[in-house]
């Protein structure tokens, strides 16, 4: 797609992107404030370190360091303090039921290149993920210190309850909806515009048959009814050509010529009738010719110089080694005041079955006419 061709298509449905962000931003502050509880985050951080009083050597403290960098300790220490067995302990120091705690969440980090743990506890209320953060934090370095006397965890900063909620984040909500809104409404416009041209093609396969590239059987039916039905008093004459000479070999030739011996009989019919006649193909070698305000013996007459063009040999080959005669024969019936689409249709079968018995090869079905 063209950037100019895009840009043209965003202003021209410039309001289909301002009401879907619209909808976008307006959806996201209601939801932040009406359908959201709020969700406050605190955080303890604690430092994992030798612990001096343990070490009689320099040396001993200096070992300790190197293995402490390894990493493992600390993140032994992480996962003693983020385990089921500390959340549940705190518990039952704090003489709290585990159930009134279900919708607060915790968490553990370890800093890449620090000996730093940060505990984070998530819930509605701030006091309490505070409360319940400082606690587990305290159980856990009661726990590991007596359990591993070589290195030791303590405080670095405690918990502190916040005052602003962590989530939602309204102000942040609304612009994420607005480009997301934005982002959806133009992925809608092209989808919309592609849709368009999809349909548009479809529609237009549907109305043209697809080897002569004349109107298709339906959109030519289509276009008769409707021509019978407006103008009940009008001229009107129907004409079906049919291709004599293809019937004995259709079947055995290939499709490309097929193909072409359609689209130059159907070139010829349209450079030789007005813009408002209408030429469908109306079965395998059959043609159906409508001529709106033209009555049966002038239609007879500019039909039978076409008759005249197509009489002349079709090449199928460059050098002109191989020709095909097409002997077509035409049938024309003018249409009668009050009668039906069926009977007019019938009419012109039937001249075209006398024109396929006469020398003429072409017959109006009104009675004779002067040459």
């Amino acid at each position: 797609m063209e950037f100019r061709y895009f840009f043209k298509l965003l202003y021209r449905n410039w309001w289909v992107i301002f009401v879907v962000t619209l909808i976008a931003i307006s959806s996201s502050l209601i939801n932040s404030y009406y359908f959201t509880t709020p969700t406050y985050e605190v955080t303890a951080s604690f430092i994992v370190s030798p612990d001096v009083q343990d070490f009689e050597r320099p040396s001993d403290l200096a070992d300790s360091l190197g293995t402490l960098d390894k990493r493992s300790i600390v993140a032994t220490y992480a996962e003693i303090i983020k385990s089921r067995q500390v959340y549940e302990n705190t518990f039952q120091l704090l003489e709290a039921d585990p159930i009134e705690y279900e919708d607060y969440i915790n968490s553990v980090a370890v800093l890449p290149e620090a000996n730093i743990i940060y505990l984070t506890v998530s819930g509605p209320n701030p006091n309490v993920a505070q409360v319940l953060a400082n606690s587990i934090g305290q159980y856990s370095i009661d726990l590991i210190n007596s359990s591993y006397p070589v290195y030791s965890i303590d405080f670095v900063d405690k918990a502190e309850g916040p005052e602003i909620p962590a989530r939602p984040r309204p102000a942040q909500d609304a612009l994420l909806a607005t480009l997301l809104g934005m982002v959806a409404a133009v992925g809608l416009v092209v989808l919309q515009d592609q849709f368009s041209i999809s349909m548009e093609g479809l529609s237009r396969r549907k109305m043209y048959d697809p080897v002569s590239s004349a109107f298709s059987k339906s959109y030519f039916e289509q276009s008769l009814q409707k021509e019978i039905a407006s103008k009940s008093e009008s001229d009107l004459s129907l004409g079906f050509l049919y291709l004599n000479g293809l019937r004995d070999i259709y079947d055995s030739l290939p499709q490309v010529y097929i193909n072409q011996i359609l689209k130059d009989v159907n070139a010829v019919l349209s450079r030789s009738l007005r813009g408002n006649d209408v030429v469908g193909r109306w079965s395998k070698l059959q043609f159906g010719i409508l001529l709106p305000n033209t009555p049966g013996i002038p239609a007879k007459q500019t039909l039978r110089k076409i008759l005249e063009k197509l009489e002349q040999p079709i090449s199928l080959e460059s050098e002109g080694e191989f020709n095909i005669d097409l002997d077509p024969r035409i049938g024309v019936a003018e249409h009668q005041i009050g009668e039906s689409f069926g009977n007019l249709v019938k009419s012109a079968e039937n001249a075209l079955e006398i024109a396929m018995q006469t020398e003429d090869r072409i017959y109006f079905d009104g009675g004779p006419s002067p040459e």
